[in-house]
C-alpha cells in the first residue's frame, strides 16, 4: 500500500517517465524494431487495490481512475500505464442494462434477466446517446484525463462484438438462440455494432483521431464458442465495426485465446490475424501448451510483431521462481530470430488479489533479463506433456479440457458405440436424439418409450443420462465445445420434460440434491451452469442459486432442500476470498454439508486450503465427484444401521 500522503504529477511527471515505454511500443506495432522488449500489462483493478480505493469510486470517478492508474504504473515501473476500465460493462449499460457494484472488484452487468430475449425487447431499445449515457462520459472524460496529464494518445477500449451481444443476450441464450433462430442473433448484432458500438466509437474517434483502439472479447474465445461462430458471428462484425469507423487497421479486437482447442493452430491464427492485423497476440494458458518456439517460428515465417501473454494464475500465486522462468522463457524466445525486435510481453490481468510483491517480481525479472541476468537462458519449457508448476492441485488446461486425447480422431464414434451396445433400440433412439442435439425427437422417443411400458429410471439411465456421460467426456476431451453442451442438454431437458410429471407423481426420489451458486462478489454462472445441467443429466435435482449469492442463503437453502451438496462456483479471483467465506458461515453454523468448489481460478490446493470438502475441474468431473459423495454417504448409513 502507498503512503498516507497521495503522490501528485510533482512526484512523478506523468508527461516524461513513460515516454521510453510509448516509443518502444510504437516502434514495435510499426514493425520498425525497438532496442528493448517493451511490456504492457491490464493492471486496473491490480490498481485500486494497491491504492486501496474503492472500487465504487474507482470505476466511476474520472480523475481517481487515472491518477490511479498512472500512479500505481509509476510507483512500480511499469514501461506504460493501463486504463482498461470495466470495457465489458459500458455498451450494455448505457442501453439500459442492469449493473451490479462491489467494494473491491469491478462492476459487472448482472444479465440474469437478459436485455435482449424477444423480437419485441430489441424493438424497444433505443441507441444510447454517447456524450450522455450511463458511464459513456466517465470514458471519454477518462481519455481526455489520461492525454492532458501524460500528453500521449490514449488507447480507446471497447467490448467485442461477440461478448457485447451476450452481455446483451446473456451467454447460454445466446448460443441456443443462434441455434433457434440465426437471423433474430444476426438482427442482434447490428444493432449491437451499428447503433450502439459504431457511434460510440466514432464519437471517441472525432476527439482523438490518432488514437489506438481495442477490443475485449473473451467470452468470442475457444470453448466459449466454436470456430464455426466465429466465422459466423465474430469475425464479420468485427471487420464491420471496423469498417464503420472508417477502415481503421487500428480498430482491433486482441484478446482471444483458444488456440490450444482449435482444429487447426495456423488457422486458427489467420483468424486472430483478421481481428488484429497489426501484431499476432498468444496467450497463456494456451500459450504454454502450444509452445513458445512454434508461435515464434509462426510469426516470423509470415513477418508479424508478436506478443506473448503471462498468466494471471502464475502472477497470482506464483511461486517466485515460475514467474521468473515464466517470462524469461517468453522474453528469450519471443526476441528471437529476424523480427526478435518486434517483440513484446504483456502481463495478463494483474487483479485486487494478485500481491503486489508478485508484480514488482515480474517486473523486475523483465528488467533483470534485459540487463542480462539469464538464469534459464537456452531453456524452453512451454509446449511439452508436463503441467506449469503454477497449476498446482492437478490444475490443467483451462476449464480441464482436453486432457484425454481423441483416440486418434475415433473417439465419438468409439464412446457412442460403447454407450448403445446392447441397448434396446428405444433407448439407442432417444441416446441418438441427444447426441444429434433433436429437441422434439427426443421428447417424442421418451413418450413412446413411456407408452411401450418402459420405467422413467430405465429411460434416464439407458438413454438420456447416458447420452450426457458420452457428451461429458466428449467435451471433456476437447472433441466439442460448450455451444454442442448447451444445445445437447436443450435436448435432453426435452425428453426430461416429459418424464418430470411422472417422477413427481411417483415420489421416485432424484440421485441426489445439489444446491448450486456463484458466491458473492461473482456475476459469471456460465461454468456454474454447466455443471448444473449435467448434474440434472445424470439425475440429480439441482437447485440453481443464481449468481452473486450470499452465504446466508445458501445456508438457508440447504436447510431448506435437505441437500446432500453444496456446490460453490466462481470465475474471479477476486471473488474467491467469498468462497472461503461461505465455507466458513457453513462451519460456524455447524452446518456439515458437504461442499465442493470449482471455477477457473479454483484449484485442488486453494480447496484443501479452504477446508471444502472436494474439488472439480470442469462439470464432468463434478459429476463423478457428486455420484462418489452420495455413494459414500450411502455406505455409511448402511454401516451405521
Amino acid at each position: 500500500m502507498l503512503t498516507e500522503t497521495p503522490l501528485t504529477e510533482a512526484k512523478y511527471d506523468y508527461k516524461t517517465c513513460f515516454d521510453k515505454g510509448f516509443d518502444a511500443v510504437s516502434n514495435v506495432l510499426a514493425g520498425t524494431g525497438s532496442d528493448f522488449p517493451p511490456f504492457v500489462a491490464q493492471m486496473s483493478e491490480f490498481a485500486m487495490a494497491y491504492q486501496g480505493i474503492n472500487a465504487k469510486e474507482f470505476f466511476a470517478n474520472p480523475e481517481v481512475f487515472v491518477e490511479g492508474n498512472l500512479r500505481t504504473s509509476a510507483e512500480l515501473g511499469f514501461d506504460v500505464p493501463d486504463l482498461i476500465w470495466d470495457v465489458y460493462d459500458i455498451e450494455c449499460e448505457a442501453t439500459g442494462g442492469k449493473m451490479s457494484w462491489f467494494d473491491e472488484l469491478s462492476p459487472a452487468i448482472n444479465n440474469t434477466t437478459p436485455l435482449i430475449s424477444t423480437e419485441k425487447d430489441l424493438a424497444k431499445l433505443t441507441p444510447p446517446d454517447p456524450y450522455k449515457s450511463a458511464r459513456m462520459p466517465f470514458v471519454r472524460d477518462v481519455l481526455h484525463l489520461f492525454h492532458e496529464m501524460t500528453g500521449k494518445q490514449p488507447t480507446i477500449r471497447f467490448c467485442g462484438p461477440l461478448t457485447c451481444v451476450a452481455q446483451y443476450m446473456q451467454f447460454e441464450q445466446m448460443i441456443l438462440r443462434m441455434d433457434e433462430d440465426p437471423d433474430f442473433v444476426h438482427k442482434v448484432f447490428r444493432f449491437v455494432v451499428e447503433e450502439v458500438q459504431a457511434p460510440f466509437i466514432n464519437s471517441l474517434f472525432k476527439d482523438f483521431p490518432n488514437a489506438g483502439t481495442n477490443g475485449s472479447d473473451a467470452i468470442g474465445s475457444l470453448p466459449f464458442i466454436s470456430e464455426e461462430i466465429l466465422d459466423e458471428y465474430s469475425i464479420p462484425n468485427i471487420l464491420k465495426l471496423r469498417k464503420l469507423c472508417g477502415d481503421r487497421k487500428v480498430l482491433q479486437v486482441d484478446n482471444w485465446w483458444g488456440d490450444s482447442f482449435a482444429k487447426d493452430t495456423e488457422k486458427y491464427w489467420d483468424k486472430k490475424l483478421q481481428a488484429t492485423p497489426r501484431y499476432l497476440k498468444i496467450q497463456d494458458p494456451d500459450l504454454f501448451q502450444v509452445g513458445t518456439v512454434r508461435s515464434r517460428e509462426y510469426a516470423t515465417k509470415l513477418g508479424v510483431p508478436l506478443q506473448f501473454g503471462v498468466d494471471n494464475h502464475v502472477l497470482q500465486e506464483g511461486p517466485e521462481e515460475e514467474i521468473v522462468k515464466r517470462i524469461h522463457e517468453y522474453m528469450e524466445v519471443g526476441t528471437s530470430g529476424p523480427h526478435g525486435d518486434t517483440f513484446f510481453l504483456y502481463l495478463c490481468n494483474l487483479s485486487a488479489q494478485t500481491p503486489p510483491e508478485h508484480a514488482k517480481i515480474a517486473i523486475d525479472a523483465i528488467k533483470g533479463w534485459r540487463a542480462g541476468d539469464r538464469p534459464y537462458e537456452g531453456k524452453v519449457f512451454s509446449g511439452g506433456e508436463t503441467d506449469s508448476a503454477a497449476r498446482s492441485g492437478e490444475k490443467g488446461r483451462w476449464m480441464g479440457i482436453g486432457q484425454g486425447g481423441d483416440l486418434e480422431g475415433n473417439m465419438r464414434v468409439a464412446l457412442e458405440t460403447e454407450a448403445k451396445e446392447g441397448k434396446k433400440k428405444v433407448f439407442s433412439d432417444i441416446y441418438d436424439s441427444v447426441m444429434e442435439y433433436r429437441d422434439d425427437d427426443c421428447a417424442v422417443l421418451v413418450a413412446e418409450a413411456l407408452d411401450a411400458g418402459e420405467t422413467c429410471g430405465d429411460i434416464l439411465d439407458e438413454g438420456l443420462i447416458a447420452a450426457m456421460d458420452t457428451i461429458g467426456a466428449l467435451f471433456s476431451s476437447g472433441e466439442i465445445f460448450v455451444p454442442e453442451m448447451l444445445i445437447s442438454a436443450r435436448a435432453m431437458k426435452a425428453g426430461l420434460e416429459i418424464l418430470r410429471p411422472i417422477l413427481t407423481a411417483s415420489k421416485e426420489p432424484p440421485k441426489g440434491t445439489v444446491i448450486m451458486a456463484t458466491v458473492q462478489g461473482d456475476l459469471h454462472d456460465i461454468g456454474k451452469n454447466l455443471v448444473c445441467m449435467m448434474l440434472e443429466g445424470a439425475g440429480f435435482k439441482i437447485v440453481d442459486l443464481g449468481v452473486n449469492t450470499d452465504p446466508q442463503d445458501i445456508i438457508r437453502n440447504a436447510e431448506k432442500e435437505k441437500a446432500d451438496i453444496v456446490g460453490l462456483s466462481a470465475l474471479l479471483t477476486t471473488s474467491m476470498p467469498f468462497m472461503m467465506l461461505t465455507v466458513n458461515a457453513f462451519r460456524d453454523e455447524g452446518k456439515d454439508y458437504p461442499i465442493i468448489v470449482g471455477g477457473a481460478p479454483v484449484t485442488r490446493d486453494f480447496a484443501d486450503k479452504i477446508g471444502a470438502h472436494g474439488y472439480a475441474d470442469n462439470a464432468v468431473e463434478a459429476v463423478t465427484l457428486c455420484k462418489r459423495i452420495i455413494a459414500e454417504a450411502e455406505t455409511s448409513r448402511k454401516v451405521a444401521v
